[in-house]
């Protein structure tokens, strides 16, 4: 056997001296852990007696009224509807529109600011639901250039309405841009759902 040999052989036999011994202490370990866990005094398991039974009961639904999420968002919120419309210049674009519980913080009728505001107003057959402003961002700070008017943003409007809209009027005073858009689209899931719901319009009778 030369010296490459005897090197290799050496080797194999101290890896699997620690093998060994990691495999002991391991073992050890174990039979330890077992004896502490024999030591602690286990409670006995549940078990019906005098002809009774163990039954698990099904999980039931917490009512509305009792459940303290649907009240908090209840109190602190109200119907309206969110809509998010794209300024391109004068024209106006509708992206989306969907119903939504909104805060209340959120539910006045217009909340003027400084600078250029977009207005919108929610219609239902012709009758006013509610108004709503906000900032316009059409300015835009360019770094090396100052300021510059923006003429294509997207804006997000929300409205409180307690019934379903038909028609939203969008107007961007800074730019002269205005349109009336058809939103009666945005309730059309919520009335497959429930066609006698308050969204949805009713025949006349």
């Amino acid at each position: 056997m030369n010296t490459m040999q005897t090197t290799r052989l050496m080797r194999a036999v101290g890896l699997a001296a620690v093998a060994l011994t990691i495999a002991q202490v391991a073992t050890l370990t174990q039979a330890q852990q077992a004896g502490a866990a024999s030591d602690v005094p286990q409670a006995p398991a549940p078990t019906a007696s005098d002809g009774g039974k163990v039954e698990l009961l099904p999980p039931r639904p917490v009512p509305d009224s009792a459940d303290p999420v649907t009240q908090l968002a209840t109190t602190q919120t109200v119907d309206g509807l969110v809509l998010v419309v794209t300024i391109d210049g004068t024209a106006v674009t509708l992206d989306s529109a969907a119903p939504a519980r909104i805060p209340r913080r959120q539910a006045r009728d217009a909340r003027p600011g400084a600078g250029d505001v977009v207005k919108a107003m929610a219609y239902a057959g012709g009758r006013l639901l509610a108004t709503t402003m906000v900032p316009d961002n059409v300015l835009n700070a360019s770094e090396g250039g100052g300021l510059v008017r923006t003429t294509r943003r997207q804006i997000a409007l929300v409205l409180a309405v307690d019934r379903a809209a038909d028609t939203v009027s969008v107007e961007a005073l800074a730019t002269g841009a205005r349109a009336t858009l058809d939103v009666r689209a945005a309730y059309a899931r919520l009335c497959e759902a429930d066609r006698d719901g308050k969204w949805c319009p009713r025949p006349p009778r």
